[in-house]
């Protein structure tokens, strides 16, 4: 974080892109429990606790996985188990997934611990039945930094253990099977950019996207915290924190379509706040595309906490755990 005031607003920032959620439904609810210890601080040492994520994958959700995995999920894939590493600041570094694969000589079991930007950093494989240097890290460090646009494949982006090209595909397929299940849960995919495309200009208007319910909404504005968040971070681009504000605007404006989950009687006031926090955020996008980081966009940014507490507050229902998010 930037400063003091990032690394105590950043749960009630968070909180201001759900504080309208239907319910806890939006996103699964983590909590610390008793995880396989070891094997998580091996992946990420740093770590200063893991919270669990749970996952139910839908017919659709299902059907897009194994079309780009390639492979048919397993009963035990229906239901993923996620891992959140959380670190000093109470932030979020990653996920691990405990996955499965078929080899050339039975079940392959193993983890993989992903980053925030979706790249691998680190495969591990437990029990199996092939040789032991698929399981070596002579072998298995091939894969840190890969992302969901690699192959995983033995000839093009992996280089196998000699004589055992079949394991070593089954082993790449840990970590290309733990990326598309994240990406198609909870990462955010950038669109490739068409040959020769021009970068639209500063004041094109932001295209709402068709949005069933406001549950639908409220991850779209995840998404794009995430991105504002790592430019404060030093982590991310000017320019997309920038479009990521406006989005957040637009989508800030069409919150007052839905009905709010609590004190639905107040629609006035309702529609005041929404209104305020988009104009908020505008104002906000427009100072972070001439500053940058500054003194004055983080007092908008202040100003937009305030706002969201407010509706938080009068329009969110009780009992919301941060650390779910």
């Amino acid at each position: 974080m930037l400063a003091k005031f990032y690394r105590w607003t950043q749960n009630n920032v968070l909180l201001a892109l759900v504080f309208l959620m239907v319910s806890a439904s939006l996103i699964s609810r983590a909590h610390e429990t008793e995880f396989p210890g070891q094997k998580l601080a091996s992946i990420f040492p740093k770590a200063k606790k893991f919270v669990q994520k749970s996952a139910v994958l839908t017919p659709n959700k299902i059907a897009a996985i194994e079309k780009e995995f390639g492979a048919k999920l397993g009963p035990e894939d229906m239901k993923p188990i996620f891992y959140l590493p959380i670190n000093e600041k109470n932030k979020p570094m990653g996920l691990v997934l405990f996955v499965d694969v078929k080899g050339p000589l039975g079940v392959i079991d193993g983890a993989v611990g992903l980053d925030m930007q979706g790249k691998v950093v680190k495969v591990a494989v437990y029990d199996h039945k092939e040789t032991d240097a698929i399981a070596g890290e002579a072998f298995l460090k091939q894969f840190v930094g890969k992302g969901i646009d690699d192959a995983f494949k033995v000839g093009e982006d992996v280089e196998a253990v000699s004589g055992h090209e079949e394991a070593s595909n089954a082993v790449a397929l840990l970590p290309k099977k733990t990326l598309v299940m994240s990406y198609a849960l909870f990462l955010k995919r950038k669109p490739k950019p068409e040959p020769e495309a021009k970068a639209p200009a500063p004041d094109t208007p932001v295209e709402m996207p068709e949005v069933e319910d406001l549950k639908a909404l409220m991850m779209l504005m995840i998404d794009d915290y995430f991105i504002v968040l790592d430019y404060f971070d030093d982590k991310g681009d000017k320019a997309d924190a920038v479009a990521a504000a406006k989005r957040l605007a637009k989508y800030a404006k069409a919150i007052s379509n839905f009905e709010p989950p609590k004190n639905a009687d107040q629609m006035e006031e309702y529609v005041y706040l929404q209104d305020k926090f988009s104009d908020t955020l505008l104002k906000f996008a427009d100072a972070l595309q001439e500053e940058g980081v500054s003194e004055e966009t983080r007092k908008q940014w202040d100003a937009i906490v305030e706002l969201v507490n407010q509706a938080h507050l009068r329009f969110t229902p009780e009992g919301i755990d941060l650390d779910t998010y």
